[in-house]
């Protein structure tokens, strides 16, 4: 899968979409988008599968794959708000702070990791698809969704979401990032060209750029 969210318009189905199967929206809603995408993805997925969400932030995938049926989930982030606060009972997951390129976790644990709005801050690609390829199950899947525009967007060094470093990936940088993928042993579910972008429905930092959402699946 290579698809890229090309309008408004989309967002919208997709968030109505989202509320008609009674599932949890996000809070910004173009990310409904990276969702119904991931819904679409895992249907036919058992759902007592191992999933990791790789960057889990503030669990919102986590509190959506939940939504979704599935059991058995994790999630890893360098920094996990109130984890000491939070009672694990309470929590349809497990979290773990670390490094998602070195995670603690045993080789060919997973059937699925997910990554939503992650690689863009400063995520090694080479270390994050071998960690990628280490963790998941053969005929494994990898979900991913990054910040995209076809020609590629500066962004000043100074400006630091959440402290870390920003990008927008050009057309040239993710076909960079899928031949590296492959050569980790992922390969693109369903491969085709990458879509032409069409409207910047995203808009954060004075940038307008979009959404790239990427499978692949693990070879062997």
């Amino acid at each position: 899968m290579i698809e890229v969210l090309p309008d408004r318009q989309t967002v919208q189905t997709a968030t109505q979409i989202l509320q008609q199967q009674g599932l949890p929206t996000h809070l910004t809603p173009q990310k409904n988008w990276d969702q119904a995408l991931l819904a679409q993805l895992l249907e036919p997925i058992d759902r007592q599968a191992a999933i990791l969400d790789m960057g889990c932030g503030d669990c919102c995938t986590l509190d959506f794959l939940a939504a979704l049926g599935f059991t058995s989930l994790h999630g890893i982030d360098l920094q996990i708000k109130d984890l000491q606060a939070d009672k694990p009972e309470s929590r349809p997951y497990q979290l773990s702070e670390g490094d998602l390129m070195h995670t603690p976790f045993a080789d060919r644990s997973y059937e699925v990791l997910t990554s939503i709005s992650v690689i863009e801050h400063g995520v090694d690609l080479n270390a994050f698809f071998a960690e990628a390829d280490r963790l998941l199950k053969p005929n494994g899947i990898l979900y991913v969704t990054t910040d995209y525009w076809e020609t590629k967007i500066p962004i000043d060094s100074t400006i630091k979401p959440f402290g870390l470093s920003w990008q927008i990936f050009s057309r040239e940088e993710i076909q960079q990032a899928i031949d590296l993928a492959e050569q980790h042993g992922l390969t693109p579910i369903q491969e085709t060209a990458i879509p032409a972008c069409q409207e910047s429905p995203v808009s954060w930092y004075s940038r307008d750029y979009t959404f790239i959402a990427l499978a692949f699946r693990k070879v062997g």
